[in-house]
Protein backbone atom coordinates (compact mmCIF):
# COMPACT_ATOMS: atom_id res chain seq x y z
CA UNK A 1 0.00 0.00 0.00
CA UNK A 2 0.80 3.27 -0.88
CA UNK A 3 1.29 4.86 2.98
CA UNK A 4 3.87 7.36 2.77
CA UNK A 5 2.17 9.82 -0.06
CA UNK A 6 2.10 13.46 1.32
CA UNK A 7 -0.74 14.77 -1.09
CA UNK A 8 1.62 16.52 -3.09
CA UNK A 9 0.24 16.00 -7.11
CA UNK A 10 2.43 13.36 -8.64
CA UNK A 11 1.60 14.52 -12.17
CA UNK A 12 2.47 17.98 -11.20
CA UNK A 13 -0.03 20.30 -12.30
CA UNK A 14 0.42 19.81 -16.22
CA UNK A 15 -3.21 20.37 -18.11
CA UNK A 16 -5.18 17.79 -20.08
CA UNK A 17 -4.44 18.14 -23.77
CA UNK A 18 -7.45 16.16 -24.51
CA UNK A 19 -9.87 15.33 -21.82
CA UNK A 20 -10.39 11.71 -21.25
CA UNK A 21 -13.82 10.82 -22.40
CA UNK A 22 -15.39 8.27 -19.87
CA UNK A 23 -18.69 6.09 -19.50
CA UNK A 24 -20.98 6.55 -16.19
CA UNK A 25 -22.62 3.29 -15.14
CA UNK A 26 -25.10 3.84 -12.25
CA UNK A 27 -26.96 6.77 -12.55
CA UNK A 28 -28.13 7.04 -9.00
CA UNK A 29 -27.22 9.91 -6.07
CA UNK A 30 -23.42 8.96 -6.28
CA UNK A 31 -23.59 9.06 -9.57
CA UNK A 32 -24.65 12.41 -9.76
CA UNK A 33 -21.67 13.93 -7.04
CA UNK A 34 -19.19 12.50 -9.91
CA UNK A 35 -20.83 14.00 -13.04
CA UNK A 36 -20.59 17.34 -10.97
CA UNK A 37 -17.48 17.07 -10.02
CA UNK A 38 -16.58 16.26 -13.72
CA UNK A 39 -17.88 19.31 -14.40
CA UNK A 40 -15.20 21.19 -12.16
CA UNK A 41 -12.63 19.39 -14.29
CA UNK A 42 -11.14 19.85 -18.01
CA UNK A 43 -9.25 16.49 -17.61
CA UNK A 44 -12.58 14.04 -17.70
CA UNK A 45 -15.51 14.43 -19.85
CA UNK A 46 -18.67 12.24 -19.74
CA UNK A 47 -19.36 10.83 -23.35
CA UNK A 48 -21.94 7.98 -22.42
CA UNK A 49 -23.93 6.45 -19.74
CA UNK A 50 -26.10 3.25 -18.90
CA UNK A 51 -28.80 2.41 -15.54
CA UNK A 52 -31.14 -0.49 -15.64
CA UNK A 53 -34.08 1.95 -16.30
CA UNK A 54 -34.32 4.18 -18.91
CA UNK A 55 -35.98 7.06 -17.46
CA UNK A 56 -32.98 7.59 -15.07
CA UNK A 57 -30.51 7.03 -17.76
CA UNK A 58 -32.40 9.63 -20.16
CA UNK A 59 -32.80 12.38 -17.31
CA UNK A 60 -29.05 11.55 -16.30
CA UNK A 61 -27.87 12.00 -19.83
CA UNK A 62 -30.28 15.24 -20.41
CA UNK A 63 -28.78 17.03 -17.46
CA UNK A 64 -25.05 16.12 -17.98
CA UNK A 65 -25.43 16.19 -21.60
CA UNK A 66 -23.92 12.50 -22.51
CA UNK A 67 -25.52 9.70 -24.51
CA UNK A 68 -28.08 7.69 -22.94
CA UNK A 69 -27.11 3.77 -24.00
CA UNK A 70 -28.97 1.20 -24.52
CA UNK A 71 -27.04 -1.66 -22.80
CA UNK A 72 -23.77 -1.79 -20.14
CA UNK A 73 -22.19 -3.26 -23.39
CA UNK A 74 -22.97 0.35 -25.72
CA UNK A 75 -22.02 2.08 -22.66
CA UNK A 76 -18.28 0.78 -22.65
CA UNK A 77 -18.07 0.55 -26.07
CA UNK A 78 -19.09 3.96 -27.20
CA UNK A 79 -16.02 4.95 -30.00
CA UNK A 80 -15.29 7.62 -27.62
CA UNK A 81 -14.94 5.81 -24.28
CA UNK A 82 -11.08 5.30 -23.19
CA UNK A 83 -12.36 4.56 -19.50
CA UNK A 84 -15.45 3.70 -17.25
CA UNK A 85 -16.51 5.32 -14.18
CA UNK A 86 -18.27 2.46 -12.45
CA UNK A 87 -21.23 3.70 -9.45
CA UNK A 88 -22.94 0.98 -9.39
CA UNK A 89 -23.87 -1.95 -6.57
CA UNK A 90 -21.13 -3.25 -4.67
CA UNK A 91 -22.20 -6.84 -5.17
CA UNK A 92 -21.91 -6.53 -9.66
CA UNK A 93 -18.11 -4.37 -9.33
CA UNK A 94 -16.14 -7.17 -10.07
CA UNK A 95 -17.83 -8.61 -12.96
CA UNK A 96 -18.03 -4.68 -14.34
CA UNK A 97 -14.46 -4.55 -13.43
CA UNK A 98 -13.53 -7.45 -14.97
CA UNK A 99 -15.71 -6.55 -18.43
CA UNK A 100 -14.30 -3.30 -18.69
CA UNK A 101 -10.81 -4.55 -18.58
CA UNK A 102 -11.73 -7.43 -21.53
CA UNK A 103 -12.82 -3.82 -23.74
CA UNK A 104 -9.00 -2.58 -22.82
CA UNK A 105 -10.86 0.12 -20.99
CA UNK A 106 -9.36 1.30 -17.49
CA UNK A 107 -11.69 1.06 -14.29
CA UNK A 108 -12.78 3.80 -12.11
CA UNK A 109 -14.56 1.42 -9.27
CA UNK A 110 -16.48 3.27 -6.13
CA UNK A 111 -15.47 1.61 -2.84
CA UNK A 112 -15.36 -1.36 -1.66
CA UNK A 113 -13.63 -3.03 -4.09
CA UNK A 114 -15.17 -5.81 -4.02
CA UNK A 115 -17.27 -7.56 -1.66
CA UNK A 116 -15.06 -10.58 -1.46
CA UNK A 117 -10.91 -11.60 -1.50
CA UNK A 118 -11.21 -13.60 -4.24
CA UNK A 119 -12.99 -10.87 -6.26
CA UNK A 120 -9.93 -8.36 -5.62
CA UNK A 121 -7.41 -10.68 -6.85
CA UNK A 122 -8.95 -11.41 -9.93
CA UNK A 123 -9.94 -7.70 -10.59
CA UNK A 124 -6.51 -6.55 -9.80
CA UNK A 125 -4.27 -9.29 -11.81
CA UNK A 126 -7.25 -9.03 -15.49
CA UNK A 127 -6.21 -5.17 -15.25
CA UNK A 128 -2.62 -5.69 -14.68
CA UNK A 129 -2.42 -8.24 -17.38
CA UNK A 130 -4.55 -6.53 -20.14
CA UNK A 131 -2.71 -3.22 -18.78
CA UNK A 132 -5.37 -1.08 -17.97
CA UNK A 133 -5.82 1.36 -14.76
CA UNK A 134 -8.02 0.03 -11.80
CA UNK A 135 -8.48 2.80 -9.81
CA UNK A 136 -10.59 2.96 -6.56
CA UNK A 137 -13.09 5.92 -5.16
CA UNK A 138 -11.60 6.34 -1.39
CA UNK A 139 -12.12 9.80 -1.44
CA UNK A 140 -11.63 10.62 1.82
CA UNK A 141 -8.01 10.50 2.66
CA UNK A 142 -8.01 13.47 -0.28
CA UNK A 143 -10.00 15.95 1.91
CA UNK A 144 -7.48 19.23 2.69
CA UNK A 145 -7.66 18.06 6.31
CA UNK A 146 -6.41 14.31 6.17
CA UNK A 147 -3.76 15.42 4.12
CA UNK A 148 -2.97 18.08 6.62
CA UNK A 149 -2.88 15.44 9.24
CA UNK A 150 -1.15 13.18 7.30
CA UNK A 151 1.55 16.59 7.21
CA UNK A 152 1.45 16.69 10.76
CA UNK A 153 2.23 13.28 11.89
CA UNK A 154 5.36 13.41 8.98
CA UNK A 155 6.56 16.07 11.55
CA UNK A 156 6.06 14.62 14.72
CA UNK A 157 3.93 17.05 16.04
CA UNK A 158 1.63 14.37 18.07
CA UNK A 159 4.30 12.52 18.72
CA UNK A 160 3.39 8.33 18.90
CA UNK A 161 -0.38 8.09 18.05
CA UNK A 162 -1.62 6.01 20.07
CA UNK A 163 -5.27 5.76 19.76
CA UNK A 164 -7.71 6.74 17.44
CA UNK A 165 -11.42 6.86 17.06
CA UNK A 166 -13.66 7.42 13.91
CA UNK A 167 -17.40 7.23 13.52
CA UNK A 168 -19.09 7.99 9.90
CA UNK A 169 -22.64 7.35 10.65
CA UNK A 170 -25.93 7.97 7.98
CA UNK A 171 -29.53 7.92 9.01
CA UNK A 172 -30.76 5.54 6.60
CA UNK A 173 -34.27 4.01 8.78
CA UNK A 174 -36.13 4.84 5.34
CA UNK A 175 -34.04 1.97 3.65
CA UNK A 176 -37.22 0.20 1.11
CA UNK A 177 -36.77 -3.07 -0.44
CA UNK A 178 -36.77 -1.39 -3.99
CA UNK A 179 -32.83 -0.51 -2.31
CA UNK A 180 -30.06 -2.99 -2.61
CA UNK A 181 -28.63 -1.51 0.95
CA UNK A 182 -31.81 -3.06 2.28
CA UNK A 183 -30.82 -6.61 2.06
CA UNK A 184 -27.99 -8.12 4.56
CA UNK A 185 -26.80 -10.28 1.69
CA UNK A 186 -26.19 -7.23 -0.63
CA UNK A 187 -24.95 -5.12 1.96
CA UNK A 188 -22.76 -7.11 4.75
CA UNK A 189 -21.67 -5.17 7.35
CA UNK A 190 -24.11 -2.45 6.54
CA UNK A 191 -22.26 0.99 7.52
CA UNK A 192 -18.91 -0.19 8.42
CA UNK A 193 -18.95 -1.66 4.60
CA UNK A 194 -20.46 1.59 3.07
CA UNK A 195 -19.21 4.27 5.68
CA UNK A 196 -16.83 3.20 7.89
CA UNK A 197 -14.63 1.96 5.14
CA UNK A 198 -13.97 5.60 4.49
CA UNK A 199 -12.10 5.60 7.89
CA UNK A 200 -10.41 2.59 7.26
CA UNK A 201 -9.08 3.70 4.52
CA UNK A 202 -7.81 7.49 5.56
CA UNK A 203 -5.99 5.35 9.05
CA UNK A 204 -4.17 2.94 6.47
CA UNK A 205 -3.02 6.43 5.17
CA UNK A 206 -2.24 8.09 8.11
CA UNK A 207 -1.27 5.19 10.60
CA UNK A 208 -0.21 2.12 8.12
CA UNK A 209 -1.30 -1.32 7.93
CA UNK A 210 -3.66 -3.38 10.67
CA UNK A 211 -2.40 -6.67 12.38
CA UNK A 212 -5.73 -7.71 13.68
CA UNK A 213 -9.21 -7.06 14.17
CA UNK A 214 -12.35 -8.13 16.33
CA UNK A 215 -15.76 -6.83 15.46
CA UNK A 216 -19.43 -6.39 16.56
CA UNK A 217 -22.74 -5.80 14.53
CA UNK A 218 -26.37 -5.91 15.07
CA UNK A 219 -29.71 -4.69 13.71
CA UNK A 220 -31.32 -2.44 16.41
CA UNK A 221 -33.68 0.17 14.57
CA UNK A 222 -34.24 -0.50 10.94
CA UNK A 223 -36.69 -2.16 9.14
CA UNK A 224 -34.52 -3.27 6.84
CA UNK A 225 -32.64 -6.76 6.87
CA UNK A 226 -29.16 -5.05 7.21
CA UNK A 227 -27.31 -4.68 10.41
CA UNK A 228 -27.95 -1.10 11.26
CA UNK A 229 -24.25 -0.06 14.13
CA UNK A 230 -21.00 -1.67 13.31
CA UNK A 231 -18.12 -1.28 15.66
CA UNK A 232 -14.25 -2.83 14.84
CA UNK A 233 -11.35 -2.76 16.79
CA UNK A 234 -8.27 -2.53 14.86
CA UNK A 235 -4.41 -3.25 15.84
CA UNK A 236 -2.13 -1.44 13.75
CA UNK A 237 1.40 -2.84 12.98
CA UNK A 238 3.17 0.08 14.45
CA UNK A 239 1.15 -0.45 18.16
CA UNK A 240 -1.80 1.83 17.89
CA UNK A 241 -5.36 0.80 18.57
CA UNK A 242 -8.51 2.03 17.04
CA UNK A 243 -12.24 1.83 17.14
CA UNK A 244 -14.12 2.77 13.92
CA UNK A 245 -17.88 3.26 14.09
CA UNK A 246 -20.97 3.25 12.00
CA UNK A 247 -24.69 3.73 12.08
CA UNK A 248 -27.56 3.55 9.95
CA UNK A 249 -29.66 4.89 12.77
CA UNK A 250 -28.11 8.23 13.89
CA UNK A 251 -27.71 11.58 12.44
CA UNK A 252 -25.26 12.59 10.03
CA UNK A 253 -21.75 12.14 11.79
CA UNK A 254 -18.02 12.29 10.68
CA UNK A 255 -14.97 12.14 12.84
CA UNK A 256 -12.08 11.23 13.41
CA UNK A 257 -9.45 11.42 16.84
CA UNK A 258 -5.90 11.10 17.24
CA UNK A 259 -4.14 10.58 20.59
CA UNK A 260 -0.71 11.18 20.74
CA UNK A 261 2.46 11.17 23.28
CA UNK A 262 2.90 14.81 22.25
CA UNK A 263 -0.91 16.27 21.45
CA UNK A 264 -4.63 15.15 20.40
CA UNK A 265 -6.16 16.08 17.29
CA UNK A 266 -10.08 16.11 16.14
CA UNK A 267 -10.95 15.92 12.28
CA UNK A 268 -14.73 16.80 12.55
CA UNK A 269 -17.17 17.80 9.53
CA UNK A 270 -20.28 19.35 9.61
CA UNK A 271 -22.11 16.81 7.59
CA UNK A 272 -25.33 19.49 7.11
CA UNK A 273 -23.65 20.08 3.43
CA UNK A 274 -22.65 16.88 2.51
CA UNK A 275 -24.22 16.70 -0.62
CA UNK A 276 -21.79 19.30 -2.08
CA UNK A 277 -18.49 17.27 -2.07
CA UNK A 278 -16.35 20.62 -2.73
CA UNK A 279 -17.67 22.02 0.71
CA UNK A 280 -16.82 19.05 2.82
CA UNK A 281 -13.33 20.88 3.29
CA UNK A 282 -15.35 24.11 4.03
CA UNK A 283 -17.08 22.54 6.80
CA UNK A 284 -14.14 20.45 8.40
CA UNK A 285 -12.37 21.53 11.62
CA UNK A 286 -9.37 20.48 13.13
CA UNK A 287 -8.62 20.80 16.45
CA UNK A 288 -5.07 20.17 18.08
CA UNK A 289 -4.87 19.90 21.63
CA UNK A 290 -1.19 20.03 23.61
CA UNK A 291 -1.69 20.10 27.47
CA UNK A 292 -4.13 22.63 28.52
CA UNK A 293 -4.12 24.35 25.11
CA UNK A 294 -6.32 24.08 22.26
CA UNK A 295 -5.92 25.42 18.74
CA UNK A 296 -7.88 25.46 15.29
CA UNK A 297 -5.27 24.42 12.44
CA UNK A 298 -5.33 25.32 8.97
CA UNK A 299 -5.50 23.49 5.98
CA UNK A 300 -5.53 24.23 2.28
CA UNK A 301 -8.77 23.06 1.27
CA UNK A 302 -9.11 20.39 -1.59
CA UNK A 303 -11.98 19.20 -4.01
CA UNK A 304 -11.39 15.56 -3.22
CA UNK A 305 -13.74 14.04 -6.10
CA UNK A 306 -11.68 16.37 -9.05
CA UNK A 307 -9.12 15.11 -7.47
CA UNK A 308 -9.52 11.58 -7.83
CA UNK A 309 -10.86 12.13 -11.31
CA UNK A 310 -7.69 14.07 -12.34
CA UNK A 311 -5.70 11.53 -11.50
CA UNK A 312 -7.54 9.01 -12.99
CA UNK A 313 -7.10 10.89 -16.02
CA UNK A 314 -3.22 11.22 -15.45
CA UNK A 315 -2.90 7.58 -15.24
CA UNK A 316 -4.84 6.97 -18.21
CA UNK A 317 -2.86 9.17 -20.17
CA UNK A 318 0.24 6.75 -18.45
CA UNK A 319 1.63 9.78 -16.52
CA UNK A 320 1.54 8.48 -12.97
CA UNK A 321 -0.45 5.70 -10.71
CA UNK A 322 -3.20 5.30 -8.37
CA UNK A 323 -2.79 6.29 -4.95
CA UNK A 324 -5.55 4.13 -4.09
CA UNK A 325 -5.22 1.54 -6.51
CA UNK A 326 -6.17 -2.39 -6.33
CA UNK A 327 -3.83 -3.20 -3.35
CA UNK A 328 -4.85 0.02 -1.06
CA UNK A 329 -9.13 -0.84 -2.10
CA UNK A 330 -8.38 -4.95 -1.00
CA UNK A 331 -6.67 -3.80 2.16
CA UNK A 332 -9.51 -1.57 3.33
CA UNK A 333 -11.89 -4.45 2.27
CA UNK A 334 -9.65 -7.25 4.01
CA UNK A 335 -10.68 -4.93 7.29
CA UNK A 336 -14.13 -5.08 7.05
CA UNK A 337 -14.34 -8.66 6.13
CA UNK A 338 -12.07 -9.11 9.08
CA UNK A 339 -14.47 -7.43 11.49
CA UNK A 340 -17.84 -9.48 10.04
CA UNK A 341 -16.06 -12.82 10.82
CA UNK A 342 -14.99 -12.03 14.03
CA UNK A 343 -18.51 -10.53 14.64
CA UNK A 344 -19.75 -14.00 13.50
CA UNK A 345 -16.97 -16.53 15.29
CA UNK A 346 -16.03 -14.38 18.44
CA UNK A 347 -12.60 -14.66 17.69
CA UNK A 348 -9.95 -11.51 16.78
CA UNK A 349 -8.81 -12.19 13.12
CA UNK A 350 -5.26 -11.87 12.18
CA UNK A 351 -4.23 -10.39 8.81
CA UNK A 352 -2.09 -11.77 6.71
CA UNK A 353 0.72 -9.38 5.14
Amino acid sequence: MNETFDGEKRYGEKPMTQPVGVAMIGTGRWAGHMAQAVGRTDAIRIVSCFSRTLENREQFADTFDCFASDSFEDAIHHPEVEAVVLTTPNMVHAEQTIECARARKHVFVEKPIAYSLKDCVKMAEICESIGVTLLVGHCFRRAGAARKIKQMLQEDLLGKVVLAEANFSFDSTGLTPDAWRYYKDQCPGGPLMQLGIHHVDTLHYLLGSVDQVRGSFAQLSTHAEIDDVGAAILEFKQGTRAVITGSYVSPRTFFIRLFGSKGNLEYSVDMSNWRVSKMIDSMTTLTFQKEDTREEIAFTPNDMLVDELEEFAHCVRGETTPETGAAEGTAALKVILAAIESHETGKAISLEA
